[in-house]
């Protein structure tokens, strides 16, 4: 029988003996101070491979074993601002077993890196993924055309966090030979450029080794193909509507992050728009690789409305623009 769980400032986890036969067990111990310090890795026992509502599912070290694991909030450390869920996937965490196929969360590690956006409702942080080692930005030659303010913007979020970012391009076989290719300048300015066709195989391999042992996470637009792309990776379809007989909830739907089985892959969901969060507009500049070693007039040119700025002349200058006039109204 699952422990009961309170959630409480004072929570504990009672077991059957501490309950004995009557009352909640509230009478069998006093909860301690608890001590909510991030962790070292070497205390992580388990990686958080999807959240759910008030749970998530962890992987175990070492084993295949997948747990649905509620949290000890009280002894979770608090972020610096309020995010959406107490885990993101790609936590490094520390759980109690319960069962076959329970736990509960009662430490997480400091995270080295994350992918984050601006949160709805009450939450300020939308936590996608941490820990991860490769940004896979998917966007689309066609249906949809390909457009660079998603990309850019990814590009903008993965090098401030200090993640590699690779560009993969979908559906090479809808493309008309010899047409122009816009995302021909990202390669130009030194960024990995993939182009893939998955009912041709093209570039699968290239990607195949652009991810190797690398944790990667794959987002972008909806439409763009993602879903094939990963499929195609895989060698089999994506499981989209098996339910977990541990959560009740699919396992594999399109309204979260998710580690793919038996891989290093993480599935988001398309999104529309991606906010930038903790980006300086004085700091935008320095993830423009290109601007670096412009011959400005000014010497600590900013790029807006100088005098004898080089970085009009550029192709991304416009997206740069846009980006730096959200980031200095407050709008990410």
């Amino acid at each position: 029988m699952t422990p009961k769980y309170r959630g409480d400032d004072n929570d504990w986890l009672d077991s059957e003996k501490d309950r004995g036969s009557h009352g909640s067990g509230r009478h069998a111990k006093k909860a301690a101070k608890p001590d909510k310090a991030y962790l070292v890795s070497a205390e992580a026992n388990g990686t958080v491979i999807e959240v759910f509502p008030n749970q998530c599912k962890v992987l175990g070290d070492g084993a295949s074993d997948e747990f649905a694991c509620t949290y000890r909030k009280a002894k979770l450390p608090t972020a610096d601002i309020r995010e959406r869920a107490p885990v993101a996937v790609g936590d490094r965490v520390r759980f109690e077993r319960f069962g076959n196929r329970d736990g509960v969360i009662d430490g997480v590690c400091e995270r080295r890196n994350m992918l984050a956006r601006p949160a709805p409702e009450r939450a300020q942080r939308h936590v996608l993924v941490a820990n991860i080692d490769l940004l896979v930005i998917v966007a689309a030659c066609r249906e949809p055309v390909f457009t660079p303010g998603l990309v850019d913007r990814f590009l903008v979020a993965a090098q401030a966090q200090g993640i590699e970012p690779v560009i993969c391009i979908t559906k090479l076989d809808l493309f008309e030979a010899g047409g122009e290719k816009p995302w021909s300048l990202y390669r130009d300015v030194g960024f990995t450029v993939i182009e893939t066709g998955v009912k041709g195989g093209t570039g699968l391999e290239d990607l195949r080794s652009a991810i190797a042992g690398k944790l990667s996470v794959f987002c972008g637009h909806s439409g763009v193909g993602k879903t094939s792309l990963l499929n195609a990776l895989l060698g089999t379809a994506l499981r989209t509507a098996e339910v977990s007989t541990s959560t009740g909830k699919g396992q594999h739907t399109t309204t979260g992050a998710y580690l793919l089985t038996g891989t290093q892959m993480i599935d988001t969901p398309g999104v529309r728009e991606f906010g930038l969060l903790g980006i300086k507009a004085d700091d935008l500049r320095k993830y423009f690789p290109e601007f670096g070693g412009l011959e400005c007039e000014e010497p600590d040119c900013f790029h807006q409305d100088e005098e004898g700025c080089k970085a009009r002349e550029l192709p991304r200058y416009p997206s740069y623009r846009r980006m730096l006039a959200s980031l200095q109204a407050g709008e990410n």
